[in-house]
């Protein structure tokens, strides 16, 4: 791999500042490129640890006892997982309380590395910057696509986010590759019926599309049986509508990997389970989102 795509992760996205210190958390599926990442970074003079821990089963779901300790103690973490750890508590008290800058780059490949990570950071934050200021101000959202989605929804009062890639100040956190603006709606107002055409979580990219239906804030059905199989434990905090978000990165394409999926352009995603990374009210072991392509996006009347 390209050792100047681990380079602009480190002193780009994450900005490096001379004698910090680097964790790199991994699991047995990620541990060979996380291998990389730890080489470079030696090799560059940093001072990094390497910590691998036992694969997820879920997205959100909770990381060892060690692994949320280290996340405290570090300047900077960059997290190779096969499932993500950005909606779970370790990560959130490491940015909101510790301070510590993390990138999250759950499932990714050398691949998507490549062709997702070199880009104008500075052209992105301003297009993320721009959507995100216009959910913040917007009170509510209807969707459509030419495949059946139709989809309302209250953000009045909710705040607008964005991932840029651009990690540099205390606290800041995101995925890469970067590339979307994304809002927590209000519980208990998201209805319609959304088809999803690009990706699911688990199951990667969809070879025919799925019917959710939703009501009340929480989706009524789940086609897909291995996501069915994963959230029914959790019982109702998994059904909830807990994240709509919007691809803006140049050169993400949709592969069946989330990660990416999610930050291409021309497509949306709605998400289900935990909210509070976005200022929402349900905390949930879950955050599985569901990449759909092409939609019409109105706030308050107005085509974004």
């Amino acid at each position: 791999m390209d050792r100047d795509i681990v380079k602009t992760i480190i002193k780009k996205c994450l900005g490096y500042k001379r004698g910090e210190h680097l964790l790199i958390v991994c699991d047995d599926k990620l541990e060979t490129l996380a291998s990389i990442f730890y080489t470079v970074a030696r090799q560059e003079g940093i001072e990094s640890l390497l910590l691998k821990m036992s694969p997820r089963k879920m997205h959100a779901q909770e990381p060892p006892k060690e692994v949320e300790q280290a996340l405290k103690a570090t300047d900077m973490a960059i997290l190779l997982t096969s499932m993500s750890l950005s909606h779970t508590k370790a990560r959130k008290q490491a940015s909101e309380k510790f301070d510590t800058r993390i990138a999250s780059l759950p499932g990714i490949t050398q691949v998507i590395l490549k062709r997702s990570i070199r880009i104008d950071y500075s052209s992105l934050k301003k297009k993320t910057l721009e959507v995100a200021r216009r959910l913040t101000k917007g009170k509510r959202i209807e969707v459509y696509t030419d495949r059946g989605t139709h989809l309302t929804m209250s953000i009045r009062g909710r705040k607008g986010f964005t991932d840029n890639g651009l990690y540099v100040k205390p606290k800041a956190f995101g995925n890469l590759p970067a590339g979307e603006a994304c809002i927590a709606p209000c519980e208990g107002t998201t209805e319609g019926v959304l088809v999803v055409d690009g990706s699911a979580p688990v199951v990667g990219k969809l070879k025919q599309p799925i019917k959710i239906r939703i009501k009340g804030g929480f989706i009524q059905n789940m086609p897909l049986a291995k996501i069915s199989s994963l959230i029914k434990p959790l019982r109702r905090c998994a059904l909830n509508i807990a994240e709509f978000g919007i691809g803006l990165n140049p050169k993400a394409r949709v592969t069946g990997n989330t990660l990416e999926d999610e930050k291409t352009r021309q497509t949306a995603h709605l998400a289900i389970g935990d909210n509070t990374s976005f200022g929402g009210k349900v905390s949930c072991p879950c955050h599985l989102d569901f990449v759909f392509l092409n939609p019409r996006i109105f706030i308050d009347g107005k085509k974004l």
